[in-house]
Parts: C-alpha cells; structure tokens; sequence
C-alpha cells in the first residue's frame, strides 16, 4: 500500500481513475467472454450476477494482474520518465517475462486454495500465458499513449503560456518605451517655455530630460558601455545633490579602460538611489557615496560604498521595495551572480557584486 500512495502522490487522481476503469471493462469484457464461451446460457450453469464464478473466470486473474502492473507502471513511467520512450519500451523486455510468471503462479495458488476448476493441463496453459502477455502489451500500450498524450499537451500549454507571457512583456516593453519618450518629449516643450534669466531650472530639466532618455535607450538595449552606465548614474546623483545639498557628496572610482565594458543596463541605479533613500537621505551629517568598479583577472568588481546611517537587517532590504530585490534576481538570471550586502567601515553600507 505504501507504494500505491506514493505513487498516488506523483500521478493525478485523473490518472488513477482511467487506470481503474481501465481495468474495470476489460475485467467485464473477458469474463463476459468467459461466460459465454463456456455455456453461460445453458441450464445448470450459474448465472452472470455470480460472485465466485466471477472471480474464478476472470475476477482474480485481472485482480492479480492489477497489483503487479502498479510496481511496473510506477518503473516504466515514473523512475523511467527522465529517460527516452525508447528505453521504456526496452525496459519491458525484462518486466514482461517477469509479469507473466508473476500473475501465472499467482493465479494457480488462488485458484488452488478455493478448489476452482481451471484449465491448466496441456497447449491449455500456452493460451493462459498468452493471455497474460496480450493484455500486458495491451495496457502498457495505452499507458504510455495516455503519458505521451498528456505530455504532448502538457507542452503545448507551456507554450500557449510562454506565448502569452511574450506578448505581455512586448506590450510592457512598449509601453516602458513610450512613457519615457513621451517625458522627454513634455520636458523640452516645458524647457522652451522657461526664460532665459532661468537658466539653472532649464539645466536641471534637461538633465532629468536626460535620465528618462536614457532610460528609454536603456530600454531597448540589452547591455550597454560602463561609461554610458556611469554618465547615468552621475546625472542622476547631481539631481540628488539638489535635494540634499551638503549632504551628499558622491565620486566614482572607475579606471577609463573599463569604460567600453558592457553591462546590463540599469544594474547599478536601484542600488545608488538605495543607499541614498536608506542611509544617506535619513542622516543629518554630510555622508559620502562612492561607486568603484575594479578588473580582477577577467570579472568586474562592482561596489557602491555609502557613510550613511547603514542598514541592519540586510535580508529585509529585499523586501521593501522593488529596486534591490529586481536586481538581485538580474544578477542571478543573466550572470549567474549574488548581490552582496555587507556593513561598510567607519560607517554605511557596502553593496557588491562581481561580474
């Protein structure tokens, strides 16, 4: 029994159901057969409603066969599923013997234990094992049509759901495209109403301008220059600097020969605006922002160090917003990389990764 609920586990109730009726109309089939062929409707034979002229004509046989066949279908389909429909079809060769001598001497000890009248004498037991192994072939034959069947539309599930998932991130693409555009397109048209005597807001509307530019840009592209990375996160920082004024000084420590590295676009943005929202912002004092990024033999070690009021619960970070916990899983996805949090000394935190 514990094998019957394992494998009820693994397969579907559905399954369990067709397997069940299964065999519950070819055990009808042949003693319906059986019946007839051996004078059911002569006088003095008993009638089909008969529980012991059931089970002796076909009742325990299917019975016998059922509880073999569980073990086998359970190999077959389920520790054999990982393999070629080859191999599982090889792999009868060895359990078809095995089934037939199984169910053979099965259905003799029963049968001698009640007394029922058999025909085991003579070419008689050639056609009872070939009974065996017609039905063998039988339901197998089903079982891995019904599994191929499943497996086929399993697929083309999988695919109706990939296709629909394409087509929302498409749409999701565009428009991720089109706010941007339409932004950058609303800032000059307020850019050109300012007056000249203005000049400071019109810098600062070009540079925010800029940033949703290059997100559009960023966009559409699947990796870009740490420069053009690096240019980003500088105008984003000096808009920064307008809202915290002394409080935050930032520097970048990036050697120029790394400049035409490429980068997945955006990976270091929710990580800047991260240490300012969390330890910069939230600090009195003036607090220092600086983003390294060094070349050790052939990986890129990416660090953005703050001096701000740090961070101590480091998990929970990933939960509270979008930004850390969308580019940890970035990394994850397209480099195969961590993100690391660590506290940062005298003070703040140190994020990282390598790529």
């Amino acid at each position: 029994m514990t094998l019957v609920r394992k494998l009820a586990t693994i397969v579907s109730k559905k399954d369990i159901i067709l397997f069940v009726t299964f065999y519950y109309v070819s055990t009808l089939i042949y003693y319906t057969a059986s019946w007839i062929s051996w004078g059911g409707f002569k006088p003095g034979h008993p009638p089909y409603f008969h529980f012991e002229e059931f089970s002796a004509s076909g009742g325990a046989q299917f019975l016998i066969s059922f509880i073999v066949t569980i073990p086998i279908w359970y190999i077959t389909t389920i520790v054999l599923g990982k393999y070629t429909l080859k191999t599982r079809l090889l792999s009868h060769i060895l359990f078809l013997p095995l089934y037939i001598a199984i169910c053979y001497f099965s259905l003799l000890w029963v049968t001698k234990i009640f007394g029922w009248s058999m025909y085991w004498g003579g070419y008689k037991v050639i056609w009872t094992l070939y009974t065996f192994m017609l039905f063998y072939l039988v339901q197998f034959g089903f079982i891995h049509a019904y599994t191929y069947f499943k497996r086929f539309k399993n697929e083309e599930k999988e695919k109706a759901i990939l296709r629909e998932t394409t087509l929302k991130s498409q749409i999701t693409a565009l428009k991720a495209q089109l706010n941007p555009h339409f932004l950058h397109n609303l800032f000059n048209s307020i850019n050109a109403t300012i007056p000249p005597e203005n000049e400071r807001t019109r810098e600062l509307i070009v540079q925010l301008s800029d940033l949703f530019r290059y997100q559009n840009y960023a966009s559409q592209n699947e990796y870009v220059t740490v420069k053009e990375e690096i240019d980003f996160i500088e105008s984003y920082l000096q808009l920064m600097q307008i809202r915290l004024k002394e409080r935050l000084h930032f520097s970048f420590d990036v050697p120029k020969e790394l400049y035409n590295q490429k980068i997945a676009p955006m990976l270091l943005q929710p990580l800047v605006e991260n240490a300012i929202n969390h330890g910069i912002a939230t600090k009195i004092k003036p607090s220092t922002l600086i983003i390294k990024i060094e070349k050790v033999r052939d990986q890129l070690h990416y660090t953005i160090e703050d001096t701000g009021v740090g961070i101590t619960d480091k998990e929970a970070v990933f939960s509270k917003g979008l930004g850390l916990s969308n580019t940890k899983m970035r990394l994850q996805k397209i480099y195969n990389a961590d993100l690391k949090i660590e506290d940062n000394i005298p003070s703040g935190t140190k994020i990282s990764f390598v790529i």
